[in-house]
């Protein structure tokens, strides 16, 4: 182990024993900044949900993009950049040992066309209006989703039809305002779902059934509030909570919320694991530090890891589908090895790629390239013989760590460091980092960073929020021609588009499903869901579970509980902070009570 102070932030970190085993492995030097900062840095690099209308610089159509129109960049529509009516390698470039490498990239990104939307053009079918995604239909609004159809205003959605507003979901279907729900059908205003069937503002439940308002139950029917109840007073008393109605949705919710409080939660979200720390990780082994991951086996420092499964990886953010040895990427995967350094690059049988960006189509072997199509042997876009590449390559990172590059605030950048934020084409607040590690414009400035206001926005709203009917059974057609006005009036730091329409599949499953309108833009709906969820951040903590006497004396829990009457000695790295007031319990003893 060895203690170091952040390049970027001052802190201590530690780098332990197996972070020099897995560095050693690859070939690259310890990082100098942190694993927290080490993740912000990949994550201003991607813009997935600010979107923008321009012409496409190739064909002139009017476009939708996450670049806006007065980017110095070449954007072009992802129809023409994926065509060939142009040639990555027509933008090589000799390599310059009078300059820093990062310098040289930056006027090589300049240059170089981007795609308007980071999609697979080829597999997107009449989803138009979604950016990070693949194998799309009929879809609106997706962002870093797959695999999906008939689906809106969601994000981490894979392998879903016909459900709007969700957030990290696989394989669910007629679902609405779900977070962390696997294998869900009907389910609506629910977290920490799984194997649910006609489930709605519930909370943790598995294999469950017509429940409504429950929290922690397992292989259940027929409960309200926890309560059973007979199949014939399950519907009849649902009637009466009147799930159509706005107000009486903020009611439901405030009591589940006071139910959960009262129950136990496990340190940490997941199931099938073995021996991982983290939040939110399914299926995987020897993994630690790791939220939102599923099927990864030696992994470290990851986030956001879907599908198929992720191996022998480190600091490796979004996307994952079946990549192995993998390090500081960002929206990297797709059954590629052996990457360093890159941004976006997605494509099947790829290997050795370092510091390389939207590499869509196999390649191999590449170093400082964009957008390349089965290419071999390439710097900066630059062909080379085997041999020639092999001998060159060497050269570049030595001259790297000789002639670091430094940014603003005299960070310095040699090879075994992520591209310097400053390099991203997009502020902070339109970037993912914005979601994860939200900051105000004065605190991004100072690390260096930089700060969009966004334009101002007229869109004519006709109707205000406080004006749409409470209830869906009043709402009637005409509303599909009013304008909205969002409840946040642009007021928070969500990215808010002041205003919204409703498409007409969407009034059609608020009808069908008997839910209320929204009363905020779909971008302040997914940062709501984001803050129910637990922060990329890990504490230290101890089970809370000391048993409860009862009327003699007797601790109630003792007969279950390892430890008895004790107070249970488990300690663990939980995502919930020490203030928080949630009852937080170890493995066993969550078990122990709720399985």
């Amino acid at each position: 182990m060895e203690n170091k102070i952040c390049q970027n932030c001052k802190q201590n970190f530690v780098i332990e024993a197996d972070d020099f085993d897995f560095y050693k492995k690859i070939d690259v030097l310890a990082p100098t900044w942190c694993p927290e900062c080490r993740m912000q840095r990949r994550m201003v690099f991607m813009n997935d949900r600010t979107l923008y209308t321009r012409d496409c610089d190739l064909c002139k159509k009017k476009i939708i993009s996450v670049y806006p129109a007065d980017s110095p960049n070449k954007i072009y529509c992802n129809s023409c950049w994926w065509s060939d009516k142009w040639q990555p390698e027509s933008f090589g470039r000799e390599y310059d040992f009078s300059k820093p490498f990062f310098s040289q990239f930056k006027e090589f990104m300049d240059a170089v066309p981007w795609p308007a939307l980071d999609t697979i053009e080829p597999t997107m079918v009449n989803s138009q209006y979604c950016s990070m995604c693949s194998y799309l239909k009929n879809c609106y609004l997706l962002f870093n989703s797959d695999y999906s159809e008939d689906c809106a205003y969601s994000t981490y959605l894979e392998r879903s039809k016909r459900s709007f507003d969700m957030c990290m979901a696989d394989l669910c279907e007629l679902c609405y305002e779900g977070t962390n729900m696997f294998k869900c059908f009907k389910t609506f205003f629910s977290a920490n779902c799984q194997d649910c069937v006609e489930v709605a503002f519930s909370k943790n439940l598995k294999g469950c059934s017509n429940c409504f308002g429950c929290v922690n139950l397992r292989n259940k029917q027929y409960h309200i509030f926890n309560i059973p109840v007979s199949k014939e007073d399950y519907a009849e008393t649902l009637k009466n909570f009147r799930i159509g109605s706005y107000r009486a949705v903020a009611d439901i919710q405030k009591k589940l919320n006071e139910l959960e409080m009262r129950q136990p939660k496990k340190y940490m979200e997941g199931t099938n694991n073995s021996n991982v720390s983290g939040h939110y990780v399914f299926n995987s082994k020897n993994t630690f530090k790791a939220y939102e991951v599923g099927g990864c086996e030696n992994c470290k420092y990851c986030h956001y890891l879907f599908l198929a499964s992720t191996k022998d990886s480190w600091d490796f953010t979004m996307w994952g589908g079946g990549a192995s040895w993998m390090y500081e990427c960002m929206g990297c995967g797709g059954g590629q090895q052996d990457i360093k350094f890159s941004y976006g690059c997605w494509s099947n049988s790829t290997i050795g790629l370092e510091y390389c960006m939207l590499i869509k189509v196999s390649c191999s072997y590449l170093f400082g390239c964009i957008g390349l199509r089965n290419k071999k042997y390439c710097i900066l876009n630059k062909q080379y013989t085997k041999e020639e590449y092999e001998a060159l390559v060497p050269k570049i990172r030595k001259h790297m760590s000789d002639m670091p590059y430094k940014d603003a605030l005299n960070r310095t950048y040699g090879y075994g460091e992520f591209f310097p934020p400053e390099l991203s084409h997009f502020a902070y607040n339109e970037s993912v980092a914005q979601q994860f590690l939200p900051l105000d414009e004065e605190k991004t400035k100072s690390i260096g960073l930089r700060w969009k206001n966004p334009p101002e926005k007229d869109y004519g709203i006709t109707m205000l929020s406080q004006d749409l009917p409470d209830d869906i059974a009043d709402v009637r057609d005409d509303i599909l021609q009013f304008t909205i006005g969002c409840e946040h009036k642009g007021a928070c730091n969500h990215q808010c588009s002041t205003a919204f329409r409703l498409t007409p599949s969407e009034l059609e499953f608020y009808r069908s499903m008997n839910l209320p309108l929204p009363r905020i833009c779909p971008n302040c709906r997914h940062y709501a869901r984001l803050n129910k969820k637990n922060p990329i951040r890990l504490y230290p903590g101890r089970c809370a579970c000391a048993g409860e006497k009862s009327g003699d004396g007797a601790y109630a829990n003792a007969a279950k509980h390892f430890h008895g009457a004790a107070p249970c000695p488990n300690k663990f790295e939980t995502s919930y902070a020490p203030e928080r007031e949630e009852i937080i319990y170890c493995d066993q003893c969550y078990n122990s009570e709720v399985v």
